[in-house]
């Protein structure tokens, strides 16, 4: 299987630019408090620069449905990630990721697999929400993806350690931000291209699931 690979915390449009032309699959951006916030204008400025067709998800934490749902119009959306959400809203017109970075997380088996549901599972930082360079629980993403997730893994993840994950816990996706910048707000083409490259020498060693 093919990881899927998002790019995170894109805040100026050559950045989206490098990320969709190194090979990744989404780009996401944050429309919530965070020290890589973009204004609708920024936001809209990364998806002008943009092919139509390439995927862009915007990253919010608590805000209600009636607030995301003209976002994501606006700006055309893949998808959103959201937290605390129990559905799906008849009026949205995109996808939406459960996000999930309590201090102490459900038991996967509990979480809901039909309708086909996203999750992604992020490090739990008690001020800030995403971001943290802080290390999700592995150990939970295992069972949860052992146990039939679409799981993407965010928290920490940069070149050096992506491929330890893939190889361990195989999950749908991997979501990186702090790990691929020069400093904040700012990526680096060449980790971009790095971690994207690593992804994929893993997946051609990992064994297909039976």
């Amino acid at each position: 299987m093919r990881t899927r690979i998002k790019v995170c915390g894109i805040t100026r449009p050559a950045d989206a630019v490098a990320a969709v032309e190194a090979g990744a699959d989404y780009v996401g951006i944050v429309l919530t408090p965070s020290p890589r916030r973009l204004t609708l204008e920024g936001a809209r400025a990364v998806r002008a620069a943009l092919p139509r067709e390439a995927p862009l998800v915007g990253v919010f934490t608590d805000e209600p449905p009636e607030t995301v749902t003209p976002i994501a119009a606006s700006l055309e959306l893949h998808a959103v990630q959201v937290a605390g959400w129990l559905g799906r809203p008849d009026d949205l017109a995109c996808e939406v990721w459960h996000v999930l970075r309590g201090a102490e997380l459900p038991d996967p088996a509990t979480l809901p697999m039909v309708p086909l549901t996203t999750y992604l599972l992020d490090a739990h930082d008690p001020v800030q929400a995403g971001g943290t360079g802080r290390q999700a629980d592995w150990s939970w993403a295992k069972r949860a993806v052992d146990g039939g997730l679409r799981l993407f893994v965010a928290g920490g993840l940069n070149p050096g350690n992506v491929a330890s994950l893939l190889l361990d816990v195989r999950p749908f996706g991997v979501d990186a931000s702090g790990g691929l910048e020069s400093e904040v707000g700012k990526k680096s083409p060449e980790r971009i291209r790095a971690f994207i490259e690593r992804v994929r020498e893993a997946d051609s060693e990992r064994p297909r699931r039976s």
